[in-house]
């Protein structure tokens, strides 16, 4: 009996030290990607200022700006899979072990930037909106992935695509750009539902070279990640037959869901 008493004793304080060391890694995480996003939304609001409403006296910067946004998106491509490469070479290291986190920060900042760059670039005053809130919603997204469950994750990504595609067809760059943004974001919404499908019948569990990891907790809340997709769903494409002032409406629509399951979430974690 005292020997139960004395390994349990032992054995709590370990485990409640290995939560707290786990909770604070998730926390520096987490304080590294919005201090990532804080960078990259400077970054573009810099471009927005100096490029996409450059003052007069200032035009004579312009053909400068414009070369090196035109490079943009492939240095922040071949940057990204430099510190994407460099990251996983670290976390293989056995000698001293690492996560390579600061480093895949890096490699998703640098994308950001040149693809938000770029983004800038083509389509101006159109595009310079859009590239500023998507910026900030992507370290939202950060934050519900390191506070909150990970299928209220996925909704929030299905969500996003949704009020994402909504602003690109209400905006002067919709026609054959919201048709391809649609595609993808179908096949992006389908991918996922097929996904949850097969994590529900293993019990939240994915199946990697042979390994068995838990991708979402016992009785994860799917049918909230069913709705979402078919929200998101049906929002994309009913402004192709309704017209833009559907798609307004529709914005607010996923926004009020997206706080309705935010709520729900919150409930959850109490």
């Amino acid at each position: 009996m005292k020997k139960n008493e004395t390994k349990t004793g032992r054995t709590k304080p370990v485990d409640v030290r290995t939560r707290e060391q786990m909770e604070d890694r998730a926390f520096n995480r987490m304080l590294l990607w919005l201090a990532a996003t804080v960078v990259v939304e400077v970054v573009m609001l810099l471009v927005n200022r100096f490029y996409v409403h450059a003052r007069v006296e200032e035009l004579s910067a312009l053909p400068t700006l414009h070369t090196i946004l035109g490079i943009a998106p492939i240095v922040g491509i071949v940057l990204c899979a430099l510190f994407l490469f460099w990251g996983f070479r670290i976390r293989k290291n056995e000698e001293v072990p690492q996560d390579g986190m600061i480093q895949f920060v890096l490699a998703a900042a640098f994308l950001c930037m040149g693809i938000g760059g770029y983004v800038m670039r083509t389509y101006g005053v159109a595009g310079a909106p859009m590239v500023l809130g998507v910026v900030p919603a992507l370290g939202v997204l950060m934050l519900v992935f390191y506070l909150y469950q990970k299928e209220f994750f996925g909704c929030a990504i299905v969500g996003g695509l949704g009020i994402l595609g909504m602003w690109i067809f209400r905006s002067s760059v919709r026609g054959s750009t919201y048709y391809g943004y649609l595609v993808v974001a179908l096949v992006v919404i389908v991918l996922g539902a097929v996904l949850a499908v097969s994590l529900k019948k293993k019990n939240g569990m994915i199946t990697i070279k042979g390994k068995e990891f838990a991708l979402l907790q016992p009785g994860a809340a799917y049918p909230a990640y069913y709705l979402t997709a078919v929200i998101s769903a049906v929002i994309l494409l009913a402004p192709l037959a309704l017209g833009a002032a559907v798609a307004y409406y529709a914005i607010w629509v996923m926004a009020a869901w997206l706080f309705i399951l935010a709520v729900y979430f919150t409930s959850k974690l109490m």
